[in-house]
């Protein structure tokens, strides 16, 4: 019955068909796995033994766990095996053996023994276990004489549960290589060329050498950790290190660079890296678990506290740098933000119009700022790396000066919400505004070249200001209002007061005109008969500069100089004029429109007599005839009728003056009679 023993091992498990209660087992009995040889039941509560053939087969009515037996599961995330005893020490791996080593006879006893023990099967006991060992290779450097090889470190983990090999490099800073995992984890061929399954890397090629080459790249062992030497110590295979690592020149250079720089550098040396604290890459990594604490010390910041606690609020210093100093310095004004959230800063520059600059927005842009600026740090540093060496808020305080990238910034005042969050976070005052004002300083003005001759001073200055003269800008808003604004005089030469008169020149006379638009002034000679002089234009239109100015250039001649009190003499252009008399229109301007208080009533009076000489009694009737009432008054209305039909050529100001001199009760009336016997029997 052997070979059918064998056939029924092979097909399929053995199924128990026993009775209810010889199915279930106790609370202290483990299901076990199905057994490899013939099964034996009862059927009926009987004990013969009935093989398991196709029509032989019994199903349990009283059975009612239907689930299919197994022997491995998971619990809690780990493999289990049911039925497996414990044992002394289930993590030390037995030694591997093969098959040539042993013998027939310990094939046997291994074989009884697995029927008297319950069998553990390698993927189950050597899950997990994994040999690491660091290790380091050698690459040359063509075409370079200070750095002829360079050093790259490895970590490399060999997986016992099915003899695969992961490789992964140590990171580097600024080292050009695409660290991480330099080999996926895989079963090594050690052959280039080999067949799948054959000659593959196995754990024995890591004893009695410190060198394993794979893929014919040759990786120098440098230690491993406890668990690896021990797995070697129990299977008595002997491990071999290198002793000494060779250093590498290029890394080390930059290392004593970074050193001198303040900064820490990760480990380049070829020591032990696992039995150091922390790796070469931790050493800069922020550590999550310490909190702010103190801003001024070394632990690490909560920037998640700190957002949600100081979120948009900003603490703003105002501020000077004064670089006069310096060639071409000047004294300029900023803005220093501090943001209490990430602890940056940020400095804008104040534009103030016509001051040469360009409108630049930022000088400095948000940005965590170091105390002393060393240089720019190197590629890959973190400023956890450098807490204690940036500008915080305890480092402002108005009246103090702070140094920003090199620029000693002066703070001499602040806002309001920044004084009230030092008050009651910090309990201090910050001082009013520090800001003191500059002394007025004269700076030497270089006096202006005089006038040529050429062309008007516009003209003759216009090449020293510019290097390309530029014509003379206008106001164009007050030409346009105040063009049409021109006062005029009649004027004569004053012969006292000119240094050597001609006698001929008490004879001429000129009319002086000032332009309100420009404030220019032209003078023009009317041409006399047998006079010797042929008039026209004396002075073209132009600004004057005033008679004897301290300034010069620039201290033009305005309608003031002109208005004066009547006769009076003033100086145009070193030449004495007297103004006689001005015109009605610069009258009204002077008086505010009114020039009634400055004509002789009696020169009207004498205009009047002479225009209606014989006509007194008609002007009398024509008055009576206007008087519909009798009274013997007039309104002005009536009284300018009556002049414009006697045709006494009498102006609007002659009128308003003879209304303003008879109407004596000042209520619009005028008696005429007293008018026209006054008038008519002077």
């Amino acid at each position: 019955r052997r070979p059918c023993s064998r056939v029924c091992d092979r097909r399929t498990p053995v199924h128990r068909f026993n009775t209810h209660e010889t199915h279930l087992h106790s609370s202290s009995s483990t299901m076990s796995r199905p057994s490899t040889s013939m099964s034996q039941f009862g059927v009926g509560g009987g004990e013969g033994p009935v093989p398991f053939l196709p029509g032989n087969s019994f199903v349990d009515p009283n059975r009612s766990n239907f689930r299919k037996s197994h022997a491995f599961d998971y619990r809690g995330g780990t493999a289990i095996e049911f039925g497996v005893p414990a044992k002394a020490d289930a993590t030390a791996p037995v030694r591997p053996q093969s098959r040539a080593s042993a013998g027939p006879d310990s094939f046997n006893q291994s074989g009884r023994q697995s029927q008297q023990e319950e069998f553990v099967p390698a993927f189950a006991g050597l899950d997990g276990k994994v040999l690491r060992f660091e290790a380091f290779t050698t690459e040359q450097v063509p075409e370079n004489l200070t750095e002829p090889f360079r050093v790259r470190n490895f970590t490399i983990l060999y997986f016992l549960v099915d003899d695969s090999i992961q490789i992964n490099e140590h990171r580097q800073a600024n080292s050009g290589y695409a660290q991480g995992v330099f080999m996926k984890r895989h079963r090594v061929v050690k052959r280039a060329g080999g067949k799948q399954g054959e000659d593959f890397v196995t754990l024995f090629d890591f004893a009695n050498s410190p060198d394993v080459e794979l893929y014919n790249r040759s990786f120098r062992l440098i230690t491993c950790n406890a668990f690896t030497e021990q797995f070697f110590e129990v299977n008595n295979m002997r491990l071999v290190f290198e002793s000494q690592v060779p250093e590498d020149k290029y890394m080390a250079q930059r290392a004593l660079t970074e050193s001198r720089m303040g900064r820490r550098t990760p480990n380049q040396g070829g020591g032990n890296i696992l039995d150091s604290p922390r790796s070469e890459m931790e050493q800069f990594r922020p550590d999550t678990n310490m909190s702010m604490g103190s801003s001024t010390g070394g632990l690490k910041r909560d920037m998640r506290e700190k957002f949600l606690k100081y979120a948009n609020k900003v603490l703003r210093f105002y501020a000077q740098w004064d670089d006069r100093g310096s060639m071409f310095g000047q004294k300029l004004d900023y803005v220093i933000n501090y943001f209490l959230q990430d602890d940056k800063i940020e400095v804008l520059e104040v534009k103030k119009s016509n001051s040469g600059r360009d409108p630049f927005p930022k000088l400095v842009k948000k940005q965590r700022v170091p105390r002393t600026f060393k240089g720019i740090p190197s590629v890959g540093s973190k400023e956890a790396d450098f807490e204690s060496e940036y500008i915080n808020e305890h480092d402002f305080a108005v009246g103090s000066v702070v140094e920003i990238f090199g620029r000693e910034m002066y703070l001499y005042d602040c806002d309001s919400f920044t004084r009230e969050y030092y008050a009651q976070q910090h309990g201090t005052e910050q001082s009013i505004n520090q800001l003191e004002p500059d002394a007025m300083v004269e700076f030497p003005s270089m006096p202006l070249p005089p006038y040529n001759g050429f062309g008007s001073e516009h003209d003759s200055l216009a090449s020293y200001f510019n290097l390309i003269p530029k014509p003379r800008k206008f106001d164009a808003t007050k030409m346009a209002k105040m063009d049409t604004i021109i006062f005029r005089w009649k004027a004569k030469f004053d012969m006292d007061a000119m240094t050597s008169p001609n006698p001929d020149d008490f004879k001429r006379r000129f009319v002086v005109s000032y332009f309100m638009g420009d404030g220019s002034i032209s003078i023009y000679e009317p041409p006399i008969q047998n006079s010797g002089f042929a008039g026209g234009k004396f002075l073209e239109r132009q600004r004057i500069i005033r008679y004897k100015s301290a300034q010069g250039f620039g201290d033009w001649m305005s309608e003031v100089d002109l208005l004066v009190e009547l006769p009076g003499t003033v100086w145009i252009n070193n030449y004495p004029f007297i103004l006689m008399e001005t015109d009605k229109f610069t009258l009204r301007y002077v008086n505010n429109g009114r020039i009634d208080s400055l004509v002789d009533i009696n020169n009207i009076h004498a205009k009047i007599a002479a225009a209606g000489a014989g006509k007194s009694r008609q002007l009398l009737d024509t008055f009576r005839d206007h008087d519909n009432l009798g009274t013997g008054m007039v309104s002005l209305e009536d009284l300018v009728t009556v002049v414009r039909k006697f045709d006494f050529d009498l102006d609007e100001d002659e009128l308003i003056a003879l209304m303003a001199h008879w109407d004596i009760d000042k209520g619009g009336y005028i008696d005429y009679e007293p008018l026209v016997s006054t008038i008519f029997d002077r």
